[in-house]
């Protein structure tokens, strides 16, 4: 009898061990878990400064641009020299922010920068002698002009939303 309730005890001890690693697992899975939850609004919370910073950047380039031509006709510029250095920098600036995890804006600064160089032909093309637009749906170069400030001016206002979800706190 003595050696029955011996190996009964020894088997009640290894199910209760069993049963505690099984409660540690889990513990320690939903402490991974929440560890990671932690690291991603760190992350997150680490992000939003330079993330911000592109946004007050393309926010910028996008009214200057949509004002550009404007800038032109009260001579606060002249030619496209300050146009083209604004475009150039654009990608760079962005760039030295490093990896921020926006592929959706990392596009869309490269659509900016491409109308940028669309604006810029379309207005060295004003000042020279060539007035017949590259885009087929317009019908004249100074519409062409227009069309893409209209873009710059309604991506102006629009980028706002493009960035909230990388904005907004966790």
């Amino acid at each position: 009898m003595a050696k029955m309730s011996m190996e009964v005890i020894s088997i009640l001890i290894s199910l209760l061990a069993c049963a505690i690693a099984l409660l540690s697992a889990c513990y320690a899975r939903k402490s991974r878990e929440i560890a990671q939850e932690a690291n991603n609004i760190s992350v997150h919370q680490n992000l939003r400064p330079l993330r911000l910073a592109v946004y007050n950047l393309m926010k910028e380039y996008a009214h200057y641009c949509s004002t550009y031509r404007t800038l032109q006709c009260v001579k606060a510029v002249e030619g496209t020299c300050d146009l083209v250095e604004h475009i150039e920098s654009l990608k760079w600036e962005i760039d030295n922010y490093g990896p921020l995890k926006m592929p959706d804006i990392e596009k869309k600064a490269i659509e900016f920068q491409n109308k940028g160089w669309q604006l810029q032909r379309v207005l060295d093309r004003l000042a020279g002698h060539g007035h017949k637009p590259h885009d087929v749906e317009f019908e004249t170069l100074e519409d062409e002009m227009h069309g893409i400030t209209d873009w710059f001016a309604q991506e102006h206002k629009e980028i706002k939303g493009m960035f909230t979800k990388y904005l907004a706190n966790t």
